[in-house]
């Protein structure tokens, strides 16, 4: 089972930079199944953890992801305006909100995991995410990029 699971990940990684590049859905399709998959090899997880684990984890990935665009979406067109003290203070305070309004749905599905993975499984989830998060920048810093919207 790990070999097949090592198998996809390594062919799933090799094709998610091309992909990804183009911006397209395919590309992060890939992205979340080799993400899901590198998870389910780290977290150890069976067949039977993996099918209740995997709807909650991406409910968790889809608020986090809704919560980071609320975040940009504030700053979006800002990006490269010089702000002045007040603007700057403000960004200050809405990222430690961001960061807060994190750490709560982090909180809040600490539980929602706990019903079907080990407490051992939950610490080594969130190294597994900066592991593929890390490997997955490497990979897509090591290609040329084409623009695509993935950073």
């Amino acid at each position: 089972m790990k070999t097949i699971v090592k198998v996809f990940f390594i062919l799933m990684m090799c094709s998610a930079n091309a992909f990804a590049q183009r911006g397209g859905r395919e590309g992060v399709a890939r992205i979340h199944a080799a993400k899901m998959a590198f998870l389910s090899d780290k977290l150890h997880l069976t067949p039977a953890q993996y099918s209740n684990f995997a709807p909650v984890y991406n409910e968790y990935e889809q608020e986090i992801k809704a919560t980071r665009q609320l975040y940009l979406g504030k700053y979006k067109n800002n990006r490269n305006n010089d702000p002045d003290n007040a603007a700057s203070l403000k960004y200050i305070d809405d990222n430690l909100d961001y960061q807060q309004a994190v750490i709560d749905l982090k909180r809040k599905y600490n539980d929602h995991f706990l019903r079907t993975i080990s407490p051992q499984q939950l610490a080594a989830l969130y190294k597994a995410e900066r592991e593929f998060r890390q490997l997955l920048e490497k990979k897509l810093n090591g290609q040329p990029r084409t623009g695509g919207r993935f950073r």
